[in-house]
């Protein structure tokens, strides 16, 4: 979630393609060529609709490991540990790297323009690594105990509720950048319809209907609360903040499954 990103007006490819392969693309280790020629708004809430999508291919190689963990015989922490290492590096920590300078800033309790210099700082302090670190912990415990198939909806989870970091009345920290190209662009029918889509999918695997539900929509409301205490502290919210609530929300999301 770099601020390094420029804006860059260009033509755009039809929504249904250009979307999912450019998030994919920022969002990924995944060789797919995203857009090449715009680098704008349009391209920025494009990206934020598809985020999910980044999150059904994050949880299919957490789901596939898993499963083949299970195959093995391979259970308990260590399991949960080689699911999480198999989510970040398809990710290159990119998200984990955001929850680390926006728990400095907000450690920091620092009015928002010196907040805005520790979240810009590339080294990571003792809060924002401490804060990744428990975080980690969280979810590798919570996917020791989930089965393959809700493992598969951890990331998803997450990146449901990033959509919410970008909705249309929050307003970009800079006037360029990625969180530019992305804050202030998402309708908040966007996180009811991903809801409505994945909330079946995971009834269909074998838990209390109200599991999947509630968690969901606890992990939403942590996401609400987060983006809104950030955007307050930070006077503007950017890339990082956005990787910090889909790490948060994706741990909460985790262990409301397994309590």
């Amino acid at each position: 979630m770099s601020g390094k990103a420029k804006l860059q007006a260009g033509t755009h490819g039809p929504a249904v393609i250009e979307g999912p392969a450019t998030a994919l693309s920022w969002l990924t280790v995944l060789p797919v060529r995203g857009s090449a020629q715009a680098f704008d708004r349009i391209t920025g809430a494009r990206v934020i609709a598809n985020l999910p999508v980044v999150g059904l291919v994050v949880g299919g190689v957490a789901a596939g490991v898993r499963w083949g963990l299970d195959a093995l015989g391979t259970n308990g922490m260590l399991a949960g540990v080689l699911v999480v290492i198999a989510c970040q590096l398809v990710t290159r920590f990119m998200h984990m790297d955001g929850l680390a300078d926006v728990a400095d800033a907000l450690g920091s309790y620092a009015a928002p323009e010196k907040a805005r210099e520790i979240l810009a700082d590339p080294h990571a302090g003792l809060i924002g690594m401490g804060s990744a670190l428990l975080a980690l912990l969280a979810q590798a415990a919570a996917m020791a105990d989930l089965p393959w198939q809700l493992v598969f909806f951890v990331p998803v989870a997450g990146r449901i509720c990033g959509i919410v970091v970008a909705w249309r009345g929050f307003q970009p920290m800079r006037p360029n950048g990625f969180g530019a190209m992305i804050i202030g662009t998402a309708s908040a029918w966007w996180v009811v319809a991903w809801w409505v889509v994945v909330v079946p999918l995971m009834l269909l695997v074998d838990v209390p209907w109200w599991r999947p539900v509630s968690g969901l929509l606890v992990a939403i409301v942590v996401a609400v609360v987060l983006a809104r205490h950030c955007h307050r502290r930070f006077a503007g919210l950017n890339g990082d903040t956005c990787g910090f609530v889909i790490e948060v929300t994706a741990t909460v999301f985790a262990c409301w499954m397994v309590l």
